[in-house]
Order: C-alpha cells, then structure tokens, then sequence
C-alpha cells in the first residue's frame, strides 16, 4: 500500500467510550470513515464495503471480540486494530491469535494513536 494513500476506516464505537469519536484527526488522516455502534450495522457495512482498517474499541464491551474474529472469518486479510484501556490489559491475551492488532491506550493518546494506526502497513508485517 502506498504510504501517502489516505485508506478508508470502519470505526465500530461505543457511546460510553472514553476515546472521542468526534476527533478531527478522523477526517485529517482518513479518507472515508463510517462510525458504527451495533453489531448488525457493523457486519452490514463490512460486507458491503472495503475497508483498509477496522478500528473497534473494546474497552466498554469485550464481548465485540466475537464480532472482529467474525469479521477476521468472512475477510482473513482485512487489518483489524482493538483499543484497550489500561485497566483491562487482560482482554489483550488471545486477540493477538486471532490475527487482530490490539494495544492498551488511554483517552489522552487516542489522536497519536489514529495517526500510527493510519500509516500502519500490513505488508511489512508478512
């Protein structure tokens, strides 16, 4: 992938995130992004679209695992990144295997974090 190519995002949110899905990095670093919140919505625009990166937030429901391994089954190659808060480092084991980029993050880093996330190439990780 070209590096200067601004990619296309599915953010799969949740209202009581503490990461501000209303940050203008989205639109600085992104060329398209939908937002969704449901698992159905999410599924929905996934298979109906091409995306270079899923983000979710799994820091309010860990539960949405499921749904990123479900979404890894329909498209292996898709890049797929999870954000967990500090206080559940736990939740990081096992998401690894399942060929999902995940890290701990806190609210304050979250525009660094969309800025590494944006220029992340997963061919240099083959």
């Amino acid at each position: 992938m070209n590096r200067e190519k601004k990619r296309n995002l599915l953010f799969i949110q949740d209202e009581r995130s503490k990461f501000d899905s209303e940050t203008k990095m989205f639109n600085v670093l992104f060329n398209r992004v939908d937002k969704v919140s449901g698992k159905e919505e999410a599924l929905r625009l996934f298979d109906a679209n091409d995306y270079d990166i899923v983000l979710s937030d799994l820091s309010v429901e860990p539960e949405k695992v499921g749904l990123l391994k479900q979404m890894k089954d329909l498209k292996s190659e898709q890049t797929i990144f999870a954000l967990v808060s500090p206080k559940d480092t736990d939740k990081l084991y096992g998401i690894a295997d399942l060929g999902i980029n995940a890290f701990e993050l806190t609210p304050e880093y979250f525009d660094q974090a969309l800025e590494q996330i944006a220029i992340f190439d997963p061919q240099l990780n083959s």
